[in-house]
């Protein structure tokens, strides 16, 4: 991920300058729409050549690229907004490009793309090419070319400035009830008629209820009323109602008003206020050592700096939307491939999509700029930040370039924990469908169900290579390069499906690009390092605890204050219900003072007035900071956090709290630095864990001395150990969490145990190395002469705890219990097998069986391997024991 910038700098001009990308404001999402698609639809704009002068400077040439091209043609904005047109601003002369460029600057912010008045303008519904319905993909294009302007604006730095923040004291928070039955029992039923879910599943039901014919979400207005009040928590603003997202969208934004847009904002504002007048707010510990407060979307400066390897960039998606059923193209190479989205599909609130049975689809015509532009060259690479749903699905499209199932140029797929890549070529399949695949291999388990991302490069010399999270994965293109000359151009681009729909993807998809050149390794660490979605560096103000007047804060001469001194967290939205801190480090921003020493000692995240209750993992940061003026620390800690999501970003009121602070300390500080342990279920983790799947097969076989790759199969089953690992290996443990054990773990563990132990017993030099020389094999299984506990149950015992780790009486009970396994006489388990059931013995007397190893069916004679199997049960039990898996 971004690391924080090591420098402070200032423009040529003096004057303090910020580039960022900006964030697109995230609104009433869409999903489950069943639009239909033309494949056929001509989408781009119109060619428009410029004879006009030449650009000026180095400067306009990368605004005329970037900017003035794709929008000066008659059916984007040049009809109107150039000399003789009927706008007020002529930013796309199409007689003079400089002129235009003058005119530009007038309406675009390059600090901050996004709110740029030609991007608000379209996003308000003003001459969308797509159409009305699609004004916030047009807003989203033009950003993307803004920001490419201010990528390569020569007279701006493309670095984050940090800033002093205005001080924010943390406290007074209003939170809504976690449940719907707490909220109601404030005194106010939400789902009266008059009340916010009444009022909302009144008049909204038709569009944001997961039961409508199309439905949109977040699902505020279902009948479900859980479902209702989950979705409204991040669509209201409990301090200042007349700002929530569902009131600004009947006015101004004059969405689907039931009849008067500004007096239905009222109704649903002023059922707000009366929910937000019943909660009691939240108050700060007054014990807590605390900084400023900070809200992710109203105070953090955003992060996104570039940085991306995308030279030869042809198409990208990023999802940036959150609402409708169109997502666009913003690489700003025409024509773009706005893709329709359709099927079940819901926005995410940080930027992506969820597809559970849907897909994002390109027309035909757009999507042949993928077979042109790839034709030239050769070589491409496809580029997708995804994290599937599961990794049971088989056959299930992420992205292609495809006429149908079994018709594609270029596909990546997901089938269990595997990637495949294929391409259509002169050295692959006549059919058209690019096989054979390059597949990640079994044993690696490359995809997994989280955030990845993940890469294919195709060249002509060495073919397909896939990489997954910056690394390569090792798979060879047995099929090795050829020509794409008989690339079809009638097929379309297609997430998370296939065009017919019959081969669905479900998971969560946050960014896709085509490049049209493979990038190198470091290109594509490159751009995971960069990684996905929109960042912001909140700054938590520490100047009123160092209380260093000069450095840390400065008095102007206005009576105001400024703060110098932060703690910087680099956040984000992770997903719908969480967010991600981390990299955290200390910022000296003052430009003159003298250096800032002091010691810092656990550091917690805290959320609306009170300390997070899970994802505390910076509590473990005990150092000494000293930094001179303008000068940032070193990473404090290298871990993340994910904290839960309540009110929504624009809302969520963040602080951080100190254990100890330049000799201050809060309730945590106890002289000690408490430790951070991992637990998938938010209370603390036991102390004990489970060793994983390649953990146990090296314990296994550092005990019994099998090789892992030996090549002695089983009496019993036929297998090798590495053959039996390779087939049980998904059901054995993949975390520690002691929590997440289960009994398919443990009869994995078992199904192991008992190949090593089969191959030890076969092996007289391995057996000879852990039991006495003098121990026949061989022997009846009966006879009174075998010492079974000193010759097989001790060493058994002691190689697996080791010697002197338990006490004396917790290894004898070991050992007991064990040598009762061999040689028990009673039968204390009267049980017949009967049909292939085991049933309780209708004629216990017929059927005596004592329950020791040693002793065969109705105590007839056991066979001559009887002794080596009871050795192979023994040591299996040992190994499959808690004595092994356990640590």
């Amino acid at each position: 991920m971004n690391q924080p910038f090591r420098s402070l700098l200032t423009a040529s001009s003096g004057a303090l300058l910020l580039l960022v990308l900006a964030a697109c404001s995230v609104g009433s999402g869409g999903g489950g729409s069943e639009r239909e698609i033309d494949l056929t639809a001509a989408i781009g704009s119109s060619a428009f050549i410029y004879d006009g002068p030449a650009p000026s400077t180095d400067e306009i040439q990368g605004f005329k690229t970037s900017f003035y091209d794709p929008l000066a043609a008659d059916d984007r904005c040049g009809q109107c907004h150039t000399p003789g047109g009927t706008g007020s601003t002529m930013f796309v002369d199409q007689g003079d490009v400089n002129i235009a460029w003058q005119q530009a600057l007038t309406v675009v912010n390059l600090l901050d793309p996004a709110s740029s008045a030609v991007v608000t303008r379209v996003a308000s519904g003003h001459n969308c090419w797509l159409g009305a319905d699609d004004a916030a993909t047009c807003a989203t294009t033009i950003t993307g070319y803004i920001e490419r302007w201010a990528e390569g604006a020569t007279e701006f730095v493309t670095e984050v400035k940090l800033l002093p923040r205005v001080p924010v004291q943390p406290g007074g928070t209003l939170i809504l009830p976690p449940t719907l039955a707490e909220a109601n029992a404030l005194g106010l039923t939400l789902e009266d008629p008059t009340e916010l879910l009444g009022l909302l599943n009144q008049y909204c039901s038709s569009c944001h209820s997961d039961s409508a014919q199309i439905p949109q979400s977040p699902f505020f207005a279902s009948d479900n009323t859980t479902i209702a009040y989950d979705a409204v928590r991040q669509a209201i603003d409990l301090v200042d109602p007349a700002s929530s997202r569902i009131v600004l969208r009947l006015d101004p934004e004059l969405h689907n008003c039931w009849d008067s847009c500004p007096a239905n904002a009222t109704t649903l504002a002023d059922a707000i206020t009366r929910l937000a007048n019943l909660i009691t707010p939240t108050e700060v510990d007054p014990n807590l050592v605390i900084s400023t407060a900070q809200v992710l979307e109203k105070d953090g400066i955003i992060a996104n700096s570039g940085g991306r390897a995308e030279t030869n960039l042809i198409a990208k998606w990023e999802f940036r939307e959150g609402s409708g059923n169109t997502t666009a193209d913003t690489s700003g190479v025409l024509p773009e491939i706005p893709l329709s989205l359709s099927g079940e599909y819901t926005w995410l609130g940080s930027w992506g999509i969820r597809l559970v049975n849907g897909k994002a689809q390109g027309s035909v015509a757009g999507s042949t700029k993928l077979h042109n532009l790839i034709a030239g060259t050769g070589e491409y690479t496809l580029e997708a930040w995804v994290a599937p749903n599961n990794v049971t699905q088989e056959n299930a499209w992420i992205l292609g370039y495809a006429g149908g199932p079994d018709s594609r140029n270029f596909l990546l797929s997901q089938t269990l924990y595997n990637y495949e890549a294929y391409n259509r070529s002169t050295v692959t399949d006549a059919n058209s469908a690019g096989a054979p695949a390059l597949t990640t291999l079994d044993d690696d388990e490359r995809a997994q169900a989280t955030l990845q991302h993940v890469v294919v490069t195709y060249d002509p010399v060495e073919g397909r290579k896939i990489y997954v999270n910056g690394e390569f994965t090792g798979d060879i293109d047995a099929a090795g390069g050829g020509l794409l000359n008989n690339w079809s151009e009638i097929y379309a681009l297609v997430l998370g499906n296939s065009s017919n729909n019959a081969m669905p993807w479900a998971g969560t998809i946050k960014m896709v690009a085509v490049h049209n050149s493979a990038l190198t390794p470091a290109q594509i660490q490159q751009n995971f390092d960069v990684g996905v979605g929109q960042k912001y560096f909140l700054m938590f103000s520490v100047s009123e605890l160092l209380d260093l007047e000069g450095n840390c804060h400065v008095i102007e001469t206005d009576g105001s204050r400024t703060n110098y001194c932060y703690i910087v967290f680099q956040a984000s939205q992770f997903d719908d219900s969480s967010y991600l801190f981390e990299e955290p480090f200390f910022a000296n921003i003052n430009p003159s003072g003298s250096r800032v020493d002091f010691n810092l000692t656990g550091v917690r995240l805290g959320i609306n007035g009170k300390l997070a209750a899970i994802g505390q993992a910076f509590i473990n940061i005990d150092t000494a900071i000293g930094t001179d003026p303008g000068e940032l620390s070193p990473i404090l800690a290298s871990t993340g956090s994910i904290i839960p999501l309540e009110n929504g970003p624009d809302q969520d009121v963040f602080f951080i709290a100190f254990d100890q602070i330049a000799g201050a300390s809060g309730p945590g500080f106890d002289g000690l630095v408490t430790g951070y342990w991992q637990s998938l279920v938010g209370e603390e983790s036991p102390d004990i864990g489970m060793r994983t799947f390649d953990e146990i097969n090296a314990t296994f076989s550092a005990l019994t001395g099998v090789p892992v790759a030996s090549s002695v199969a089983s009496n019993v089953t036929g297998k090798t150990v590495s053959e039996t690992f390779n087939v049980i290996r998904r059901q054995l443990p993949s975390v520690e969490d002691f929590q997440a054990f289960m009994s398919s773990h443990h009869m994995a563990a078992t199904q192991l145990a008992a190949a090593y132990c089969d191959a030890l017993v076969q092996d007289v030099s391995l057996r000879q190395a852990i039991f006495p020389a003098a121990f026949d094999f061989g022997a009846a299984v009966a006879d009174p002469g075998i010492d079974w506990r000193n010759n097989i149950v001790i060493p058994l015992v002691d190689r697996a705890l080791n010697t002197g780790l338990v006490s004396a009486p917790y290894r004898s009970s070991i050992i007991d219990e064990l040598e009762l396994l061999i040689t028990d006489s009673r039968d204390l388990k009267p049980y017949i097998l009967s049909n292939g059931v085991f049933i309780t013995d209708p004629d216990p007397a017929a059927h005596t069986k004592r329950d020791g190893l040693i002793y065969c069916a109705n105590n007839s004679l056991c066979p001559a391997s009887r002794t080596a199997d009871v050795v192979k049960a023994t040591c299996t039990a040992v190994l499959g024991s808690s004595a092994t898996l356990m640590q």
